[in-house]
């Protein structure tokens, strides 16, 4: 047994003075039961699990202790009912913090791989399982992050899911590690051409364009002579077309391509025939 000593010696003192005091017995049974109410946790070393003691560690101020068991808080409460105003509450705990450095919770654990999370929020119902709010001027609503440093990147997924459908609202930056730009070339306009694309029109004597892939609504080429009475179409299209490679073959036998070029706007191309004459001619476009 546990050597008793102080003041929980001192107690037990007094309540043997009160039985020896007694005439009839009538302490008895209550100083016996004062008695062993003050020896039974010292002597034995159990660890109490009543109540909760704010602004301390529970179980015990002992940091080597801890519970062995869940503690369980269930509730019934309706949404909008148990809150200290009408119409407010509907959630069984609430901890909030109101520092305004923030703080509300904090739950930590020592979980391995493929063990439980440290949090879980499971709705065993069709309602949404987790809500993550903020106020509309806040720069993000949270982070999702290995280790402190939010500098350090890190070659992992932040989270998985087994959700396919698209999520609203939501701008993904890169697909599959690629930028936009890998996929289309980017013009001024900021309208895009994707690489591997295949333009072409079918342009007449007279600037119309019949059929074509990559030339806006309406488009019309313009009919112009230069310097050295050569006629010069210039067709329009809808894209950046710089890095691109230009094939034009001419619809009449009397015709003579002298020269295929972008333009300097980077979305036209430029078809140069030798002569004072127009004719129609077919271009192609690679990118």
């Amino acid at each position: 047994m546990a050597r008793i000593t102080g003041p929980l010696r001192r107690g037990v003192a007094t309540a043997r003075t009160a039985l020896r005091r007694t005439r009839r017995g009538r302490l008895v049974l209550l100083s016996s039961t004062v008695l062993g109410l003050i020896v039974a946790p010292f002597a034995s070393g159990a660890v109490s699990t009543g109540a909760i003691t704010g602004g301390a560690r529970n179980p015990t101020a002992n940091t080597s202790s801890s519970y062995s068991k869940e503690t369980q808080i269930i509730g019934s409460v309706a949404q909008g009912q148990g809150g200290v105003a009408a119409n407010t509450g509907g959630y069984v705990t609430r901890q909030s913090n109101k520092s305004d450095s923030g703080g509300g919770a904090i739950y930590g654990c020592r979980a391995k791989p493929g063990t439980e999370a440290c949090v879980s929020a499971n709705n065993l119902n069709n309602g949404d399982a987790f809500r993550f709010q903020t106020s509309p001027g806040a720069n993000t609503v949270g982070v999702f992050r290995f280790g402190l440093d939010l500098k350090q990147l890190v070659d992992k997924a932040p989270f998985a899911t087994n959700g396919t459908a698209v999520v609203a609202n939501l701008n993904a930056d890169k697909v599959d590690g690629k930028s936009a730009e890998d996929f289309a070339a980017k013009t001024d306009l900021d309208t895009l051409v994707p690489k591997g694309s295949l333009l072409f029109a079918a342009v007449g004597a007279d600037g119309a364009i019949a059929a074509n892939r990559g030339v806006p609504a309406h488009g019309k080429a313009t009919v112009a002579t230069d310097g050295n009475g050569n006629e010069v179409f210039t067709v329009p299209f809808s894209g950046d077309l710089s890095a691109c490679a230009y094939t034009a073959s001419p619809t009449d036998v009397n015709a003579t391509t002298i020269a295929v070029a972008p333009g300097s706007d980077k979305s036209t191309v430029v078809v140069t025939e030798k002569g004072s004459t127009a004719y129609g001619f077919h271009l192609q476009v690679t990118c």
